[in-house]
């Protein structure tokens, strides 16, 4: 019987890696398909990797981690790095998948002649199906440290938020969520339509044309039901949205196949029936006691189900403060989100903006405005017996909420009357000088209550502006 022999293994790895024939003479031209927003941050990480750390590009299936090493690759090549120092691997090919990632990497330098002192680039894709994967990318580090050593995962991301550190802080996190909706706009060239040529760019003031905001909210209303995910968006703009694609290319894949059994969760229909409430729950307070209860699960078990679809970026959980904006010691009660709403659509079918879910869909594209950020890791919620506040970040030195929101989809405080007495009331109560926002479905004014200065914003306008805003993008930024 034949086994895979090296040279075999190599002629694949050659496959993937077509730039290892570039000679002086070649004209390099590489496709150019569209580039997320997090591609320039994602360059500055892999840059400043090193020394014996890797980088963890982590991210639900189908977002486009593929496309950003990919571009990476050609980024780096066309700026001059030798096409025989970059090493790209796809960890689903089964001839790949049975080897030792520093196996891979010693065939790849000891061909091209690299030593340990090269400066290489290692590009590691689903890295997840390897076992022991974040050992083996430290191995690699160690062996190679002046190389970049990059995993890209689907599942069992070692942290959920960028700019998190594992593995004694020789693993750090860059996470690339679904896409924001000044992506959305901007892929479906709705951008310059609305805001003018140069309204979306940066540092220059928007102007918000009559008739403007309803358009917009309409561009909002198909971004929640069908906008996460880029190959989903692309037909959308010629006419043709995709639930099929969301359902079938994200959901599905996650909770059905091989990545939730590589994570120890080997009920598939308990996995499908908790994920299921919990997409119908997306934007509510949920308590673990109500979970075991619905699903007839283990608490034990849910715990696992809960880290595990939450480390394949289906949902999030955002902790609970009281309404004194203080953490609780044990955690009973959580609020629970899609990563994007467009997974309800998929599951259940798309939703009108009329419709009694869809105030919390919004609340749910807001969140993931956010997913990207290392400032997700200062959400949170506050709740109490008879009230509570739908969204609010915590300042990290000040461990006060300092942005503190309540949807109003419905327009309700649009004509003045009684006003946001629960928003005006937590915010006097824990931190007077946090900022107060209201995010209304088309109202957008100044307003105060109590001498409380409050901000009214269309949703849809905010959720696009967190992109351009710095301060709203990154609350608290580190360092």
């Amino acid at each position: 019987m034949q086994t895979i022999s090296e040279d075999g293994l190599f002629q694949r790895l050659g496959f993937e890696n077509p730039w290892w024939s570039f000679t002086p003479e070649t004209e390099i031209r590489f496709r150019q398909p569209p580039k997320r927003i997090f591609f320039p941050a994602f360059i500055g990480q892999v840059m400043k990797s090193g020394a014996g750390q890797a980088l963890v590009l982590a991210g639900p299936l189908r977002a486009g981690k593929t496309v950003l090493l990919r571009q990476l690759v050609a980024a780096l090549i066309e700026k001059g790095a030798d096409p025989k120092s970059v090493f790209y691997c796809s960890l689903t090919a089964p001839s790949t998948t049975s080897a030792e990632l520093r196996k891979l990497a010693e065939l790849f330098a000891t061909h091209h002649g690299h030593g340990p002192e090269s400066q290489l680039i290692f590009l590691f894709d689903e890295v997840q199906y390897v076992r022991d994967w974040q050992k083996a990318l430290l191995e690699i580090a160690e062996g190679w440290p002046k190389a970049r050593v990059v995993g890209a995962v689907s599942s069992a991301a070692p942290a959920l938020t960028t700019g998190e550190v594992s593995s004694g802080g020789r693993i750090s996190a860059f996470v690339l969520p679904p896409l924001t909706f000044l992506e959305f706009l901007r892929f479906r060239g709705s951008e310059e339509r609305l805001f003018g040529p140069e309204g979306g760019k940066a540092g220059q003031p928007l102007a918000v044309a009559p008739g403007v905001l309803g358009a917009l909210n309409a561009e909002f209303h198909r971004y929640v039901n069908f906008g996460g995910f880029l190959e989903a968006v692309l037909p959308l703009a010629q006419g043709n949205p995709a639930p099929t694609f969301i359902r079938d290319g994200v959901a599905d894949r996650v909770l059905h196949k091989d990545l939730a059994s590589l994570s120890g969760v080997n009920d598939a229909r308990e996995l499908n029936r908790l994920f299921a409430l919990l997409a119908v729950n997306t934007g509510l307070e949920v308590t673990m006691e109500e979970l075991a209860k619905a699903t007839g699960t283990a608490k034990n078990t849910l715990r696992k189900y809960l880290d595990y679809l939450e480390s394949a970026f289906l949902i999030r959980r955002l902790l609970r403060v009281d309404r004194r904006g203080r953490r609780f010691q044990r955690a009973v009660a959580f609020k629970v989100y899609l990563t994007s709403p467009c997974l309800y659509a998929a599951l259940f079918g798309p939703v009108a903006p009329e419709n009694e879910v869809f105030p919390r869909l919004a609340e749910t594209a807001l969140l993931g405005q956010w997913l990207g950020s290392s400032a997700f890791a200062d959400l949170a919620y506050a709740s109490w017996r008879g009230g509570g506040i739908d969204l609010l970040s915590i300042g990290p030195e000040s461990n006060k909420p300092d942005h503190v929101y309540e949807i109003d989809w419905a327009d309700a405080h649009a004509g003045g009357g009684k006003g946001p007495k629960q928003l005006a009331g937590f915010v006097e109560g824990t931190n007077p000088a946090a900022k107060a926002i209201v995010l209304t479905r088309t109202t957008a004014r100044p307003a105060a209550m109590g001498g409380l200065d409050i901000t009214m914003a269309p949703l849809s306008l905010y959720a696009y502006w967190l992109e351009r805003d710095p301060t709203l993008r990154n609350f608290h930024p580190k360092g």
